[in-house]
């Protein structure tokens, strides 16, 4: 919320019929504190403050004259303004900063503080002149209206979140997959990547449903999807809920084919070990799932149904073909596109 600005600018003395009577009820009547400071050595010993000065911190006049400004405006947390103002009058210069201070009753308050030098005809520096307000209300707006936006932001993200979630297993769902696809497919086709779509589909699970009710029903999904995020949870993996019992991952193969599918093949094992109980599945008596594989390099001038399609298709095999196994459809250089089961 603070905010400093530091201008070249200076005052210098002027010999303007002003009475000195007059400037001193005009400094007096200012509502802003004014503090006039004599340098002396290193140090800016004060000679004056109007009343608006001690209002606002809480000091008499005669309290403060003769006393390093510094005093009044140091003792505060460390703050990047209170350097500003140290180099500030280190370079002669002029700036403006808002900072936290504290009255003399320790009392915090947010300050708006102004300096400028004052130089002699022979150009040496002789006196500043600080103008210090009260910018509390108007810091605490600020710092609200941010708030608000940081919030409003926060939400916006949390619904997005919300938005791209499947309700019940917490995976992406298929809005945010397909999405993410075409984005990882052009990523893929650019670098001539390889990469892996993975359809998974639970074996039987419509008895399953028929059979143990949905509310069991809801719980497999759950443990089911809960297996497959943890088998696929490196940042570059995409892993959604694609509908019903069917779910869906994109991989990137950095270590090969082979490492892929001894992966999946403990993914297979994995959702037999949960042992969910499937009294109705001709191939196990536990819940098993059916695995297709499309996998290469993106061709180009080619959309991510490619992969999407034969994957879907490799998994359908799988199911023809006695459920509970995995298929592989290859687009790797120079390969024949064959079906073919993992083992």
């Amino acid at each position: 919320m603070a905010k400093n600005t530091v201008q070249k600018s200076t005052v210098t003395k002027s010999t303007d019929s002003i009475s000195s009577d007059l400037l001193a009820e005009a400094l007096k009547a200012t509502v802003d504190g004014i503090v006039i400071s004599e340098i002396i050595g290193d140090g800016c010993r004060i000679i004056f403050v109007n009343p608006a000065f001690e209002s606002l911190i809480g000091y008499t006049a005669d309290e403060v004259i003769g006393n390093d400004y510094w005093l009044y405006i140091q003792g505060t947390e460390e703050q990047p303004e209170i350097e500003t103002l140290r180099q500030t009058i280190a370079n002669r210069e002029s700036c403006r900063v808002t900072f936290r201070n504290h009255k003399k009753s320790g009392e915090p308050f947010w300050s708006e503080l102004s300096i400028s030098p004052v130089f002699s005809g022979n150009g040496q520096l002789t006196h500043y002149i600080a103008v210090q307000k009260d910018v509390t209300q108007r810091v605490e707006k600020e710092q609200s209206i941010q708030e608000r936006h940081e919030s409003l932001l926060s939400l916006k993200d949390e619904l997005q979140e919300l938005a791209s979630r499947d309700a019940l297993t917490g995976l992406h769902n298929r809005r945010y997959f397909a999405q993410e696809l075409d984005r990882l497919w052009a990523v893929h086709q650019r670098l001539e990547a390889t990469m892996a779509v993975i359809f998974i589909d639970i074996d039987s699970f419509k008895l399953y449903n028929d059979h143990y009710g949905h509310l069991e029903g809801d719980k497999a999904l759950k443990a089911v999807a809960g297996v497959i995020a943890e088998s696929f949870s490196r940042k570059a993996d995409l892993v959604a809920r694609f509908g019903g019992e069917e779910f869906v991952v994109v991989a990137t193969l950095e270590n090969g084919v082979d490492c892929l599918l001894q992966h999946l093949e403990q993914l297979r094992q994995s959702i037999i070990d949960l042992k969910i109980e499937n009294q109705y599945s001709a191939v196990s008596p536990y819940l098993t799932i059916s695995t297709g594989v499309c996998y290469g390099i993106p061709p180009k001038d080619s959309s991510s149904s490619l992969f999407t399609r034969d994957a879907d298709i490799a998994m359908y095999q799988a199911k023809k073909t006695g459920r509970n196994r995995i298929e592989v459809v290859s687009y790797e250089p120079d390969e024949e596109l064959v079906l073919k089961p993992a083992s």
